[in-house]
């Protein structure tokens, strides 16, 4: 990306206004709809008992196991927030002021990303603490092991943000888009993963690593392991197979997915098509 593109896309972006709209709906008392504060206030008192339930555990709870649980609830939470960044103003009839403004089809895909990014950072923030706390109270804590899983989360998360934005912008519906990308999450994660493990059973441990190398969940619990056993640990730990490989792969595709759906978006709602190249405008 060169110095005009990033200006563009990143600095003078008009669609960076999507970070205070996702502070304003996500992170804000302030805002108009009851249920968000609602629920905003709840996941509050969650976090409090999380860090309270870390504290009391008095080095009893891996840092790793809190990355593992933040990583399910950002598999979750992206889709939710993001289901409805494109599909959502094709159904508010808000899509069509974007065809008058002055702003690319990549600057909108940009914006409404960054802003999502901006609001799941802040609850990567939050997560710092207990998992500091943990891993200062854990006894066999390796904070290299700890730096690896902790990007392994973030960047699945950030592949996670760019499929729905990708799906989003394909539907017409934010119902659908939010059924289509929890549907497909569900069925790499965890649907496909049983399948693999009946057909694989009694295979070999070698077998299963390959089949999974790239499933976020069995990434971070092997990278649990080589804190929570320290045979196993000198077992793994001369294979560069858990960490950096799922890392780099994920932020590619994240990239891949990001880049695809500001090529494949279309303006009319007449048409809408996965592949770019299409004669008509969608």
């Amino acid at each position: 990306m060169n110095r005009k593109n990033w200006d563009n896309l990143v600095v003078h972006n008009p669609m960076l206004i999507e970070i205070q709209r996702f502070r304003r709906r996500f992170l804000s008392f302030s805002g108009h709809n009851a249920m968000n504060s609602a629920v905003l206030a709840l996941t509050l008192v969650c976090y409090a008992g999380l860090v309270l339930v870390v504290i009391s555990g008095r080095g009893e709870i891996p840092p790793v196991a809190i990355v593992i649980f933040q990583t399910a609830l950002f598999t979750f939470f992206a889709p939710g927030m993001l289901h409805g960044a494109i599909a959502g103003e094709r159904e508010r009839r808000s899509w069509d002021l974007l065809l008058v403004a002055p702003v690319s089809k990549a600057q909108i895909v940009a914006g409404k990303f960054i802003g999502a990014l901006t609001a799941l950072g802040t609850g990567a923030a939050l997560f710092f603490l207990p998992v500091i706390i943990s891993a200062a109270m854990y006894r066999h804590t390796n904070w290299y092991n700890l730096f690896l899983a902790e990007m392994v989360s973030l960047s699945f998360t950030l592949a996670v943000c760019a499929f729905t934005i990708l799906i989003s912008a394909r539907v017409k519906r934010p119902f659908m888009a939010l059924g289509a990308t929890l549907g497909t999450l569900s069925m790499a994660l965890l649907v496909l993963p049983m399948l693999i493990g009946v057909m694989i059973a009694g295979a070999g441990t070698g077998f299963q690593d390959a089949t999974l190398v790239f499933h976020p969940f069995y990434v971070l619990a092997q990278i649990y392991s080589m804190d929570s056993n320290s045979y196993y640990a000198e077992q793994i730990m001369s294979k560069p197979l858990w960490g950096w490989p799922q890392i780099i792969t994920y932020t590619a595709v994240g990239a891949i997915l990001v880049v695809w759906s500001a090529k494949t978006l279309n303006f009319a709602e007449n048409e809408v098509k996965f592949l770019p190249g299409g004669k008509k405008d969608a």
